[in-house]
């Protein structure tokens, strides 16, 4: 039994290093796709594709093709890829077939068994059996939807593997632009490649310029000014945002995930704790020296009482968006300046 990530997959296949059979299965369908290629492609060489990956679709099936699939042995190449998409889609009778020849599975062939959704299994009753099977045998990855950081490490990590290096600030831009879809972000990552053409990294310049208008500053550039207590420039960015019709909430939403990690940073410096530890707690490994300094810096210069305050007016504003009738970029402005009086 293998338990995988899409980060160790990647890393392994890099390094040659291949499984039997795989078994993936999630919610975020896009990840086991990108599962699914990152094995395939490893695995078989374009040029004898065409003779050694085979595919079939759960519910189209027949399990005497397919049994006869696993052990045809590769053409002039030193692996064969049998791929099965939606499997929770096949006959009983196939799914207890690929879990019985996982167990003794033919070793130049690559089983690739990739699920639409989430098998849920219940470990305790061992069911459903195929899949408990399956789980036990075959290197077995499950892929949920990202959160946030993951998420902004996974468009890191996915531009890294186009020979770019995209600083976390260009990443957060994107997402911000974006939103959470990966199938999106992945194309929209395929297009700042070739924009990028000419150097080997991705900045926030970058991601603005692609999208040929001027933003006038994301969301973050408009925490960032609320952080520096600078209502002006807060100001000027709500506006941008307003007209944009960018969603004031998740402006509220990114400042809190900003403040709460100021907070904890605060917390842990009043504790002594070394910054290394500090970073890796709090999940700030991807970050770029430049922007941890100037978290860290904001941390010294908000005292816990500051920062419960500012928790709590973003409470209170983002209340006021879901609840009053008074428009987003006066909510936006006023709290602003109620974050610039706190610095007095």
């Amino acid at each position: 039994m293998v338990k995988l990530d899409l980060k160790r997959l990647i890393e392994q296949t890099a390094q040659g290093r291949l499984y039997p059979v795989y078994f993936f299965h999630g919610d975020e369908s896009y990840l086991t796709r990108q599962a699914v290629e990152t094995v395939a492609a490893a695995a078989v060489e374009k040029a004898t594709a065409d003779f050694n990956y085979e595919r079939f679709h759960g519910a189209e099936i027949s399990p005497e093709r397919l049994l006869n699939s696993l052990l045809t042995p590769p053409m002039m190449a030193a692996h064969r890829v049998v791929l099965v998409r939606e499997l929770e889609k096949a006959a009983p009778k196939v799914k207890e077939m690929l879990a019985d020849y996982a167990e003794k599975p033919n070793s130049s062939t690559i089983l690739i068994l990739a699920a639409g959704e989430r098998i849920r299994i219940d470990k305790r009753k061992n069911s459903p059996k195929w899949a408990a099977s399956l789980e036990a045998t075959a290197a077995s990855a499950v892929f949920w939807p990202l959160r946030e950081t993951e998420l902004i490490q996974w468009i890191i990590a996915s531009a890294r593997q186009k020979g770019k290096t995209m600083s976390s600030r260009a990443a957060w831009d994107l997402y911000a632009r974006i939103g959470g879809d990966l199938a999106r972000l992945a194309d929209d990552l395929e297009k700042l490649t070739l924009f990028c053409a000419g150097k080997s990294t991705i900045d926030e310049e970058d991601v603005r310029a692609m999208t040929g208008i001027d933003r006038g500053g994301s969301a973050f550039d408009w925490v960032d000014a609320l952080a520096g207590r600078n209502p002006l420039d807060s100001c000027r960015i709500a506006g941008h945002l307003s007209s944009r019709g960018e969603s004031a909430v998740g402006a509220i939403a990114a400042a809190a995930a900003h403040f709460n990690k100021v907070a904890g940073i605060r917390e842990q410096l009043d504790a002594k704790t070394p910054a290394a530890t500090i970073k890796k707690s709090l999940g700030l490994g991807y970050w770029n020296e430049e922007a941890l300094q100037e978290l860290f810096a904001q941390a010294g210069a908000y005292s816990v009482e500051k920062l419960d305050k500012a928790l709590e007016l973003l409470l209170e504003t983002d209340l006021q968006l879901k609840t009053s009738s008074l428009p987003d970029r006066l909510l936006l402005e006023t709290l602003a300046f109620r974050f610039a009086r706190e610095k007095e």
